[in-house]
């Protein structure tokens, strides 16, 4: 039994008022912090989701976040660096345009001036021409790349998007891409349609046909497919040859970025190919990526937003 002493002391006393107290010193903080730490993970929130949009090389973002402490200033921070890179990007695309598109007469000239003097050379003469022909040839066509390259680079709002037929566009792409000494199987429904710009979904298909039958065209059939789930469309282009190492996937996506270095005219491009293929996709509203095949090959495929088909 407690003695009369202990109770008269102080050292016990009753538990009740105090616990009371204490929760409700506890639902105060809550009341109090809650909303702002909501606040706070919101706005990191919306500032990691424009960060890996600009890592995407998506720049026309905004952080619309007006918060004027720390993470506020962080946000602005975040808009300053994607208008200053958005500026940074387009300029070095019209800069790539205007110098393509100042190369474009001389080579013009060249090509006219080499037609005509052929005629006057003799046999031997006219093959060391040729080998001039040849490198003028291919300096042509890289002005062509960088020119559809800088071209192709519109926003969104520019492009014409519009009911695209899937199967007609692929058919005019193997018209146009296909050769006869390599096998292309197609698996496209007539029927499905997207909604895209027609010139850049063409644009975007001829580049990747002509990527598979360039570099894969000999290791056996290159794989034309095309499916529709969840309201959108997969168009994917695959070939059997050796892929690409998995540590540059994210890459090969990249302006001039060519997986084998040491590629010359004669077995690769200047690596603007798949840079258009992204900037044609991306300005149609959809989105590409690639993958390697088992047991080999490289995967490329299309998404974009599933269109009714014409009537």
């Amino acid at each position: 039994m407690m003695s009369p002493s202990l109770l008269g002391s102080g050292l016990f006393f009753e538990f009740r008022p105090w616990l009371t107290v204490v929760l409700a010193v506890m639902l105060v903080s809550v009341a109090c912090w809650l909303p702002f730490i909501r606040g706070m993970t919101r706005s990191i929130a919306l500032m990691t989701r424009a960060a890996g949009q600009i890592a995407e090389g998506q720049f026309n973002v905004h952080v619309a976040d007006q918060r004027r402490d720390e993470i506020g200033q962080l946000g602005d921070a975040i808009n300053r660096m994607a208008s200053r890179l958005s500026g940074f990007v387009s300029g070095q695309k019209r800069f790539l345009a205007d110098v393509a598109h100042e190369l474009c007469t001389p080579i013009a000239t060249i090509q006219f001036g080499l037609g005509n003097l052929e005629r006057r050379l003799t046999e031997e003469q006219r093959n060391r021409v040729a080998d001039i022909q040849e490198e003028v040839q291919h300096m042509s066509a890289l002005v062509g790349e960088l020119l559809a390259f800088s071209r192709a680079d519109r926003q969104l709002v520019e492009a014409k998007l519009e009911t695209v037929n899937v199967a007609a566009t692929v058919a005019r792409v193997l018209d146009r891409e296909a050769s006869p000494d390599v096998r292309i199987e197609v698996s496209v429904n007539e029927n499905l349609a997207v909604s895209a710009d027609p010139e850049y979904l063409f644009r975007a298909l001829s580049n990747l046909v002509r990527n598979a039958i360039r570099y894969a065209g000999h290791a056996g059939p290159i794989f034309v497919s095309a499916e529709a789930a969840e309201g959108a469309v997969s168009i994917t282009v695959a070939d059997s040859g050796l892929g690409v190492p998995e540590q540059v996937l994210e890459d090969i996506f990249a302006p001039f970025y060519r997986v084998d270095s040491s590629r010359n005219p004669q077995t690769g491009g200047v690596g603007l190919g798949l840079a258009i293929v992204k900037t044609c996709v991306e300005s149609c509203g959809g989105s590409v990526k690639c993958r390697n095949r088992r047991p080999s090959g490289l995967e490329v495929e299309i998404r974009l937003p599933e269109a009714p088909p014409k009537l």
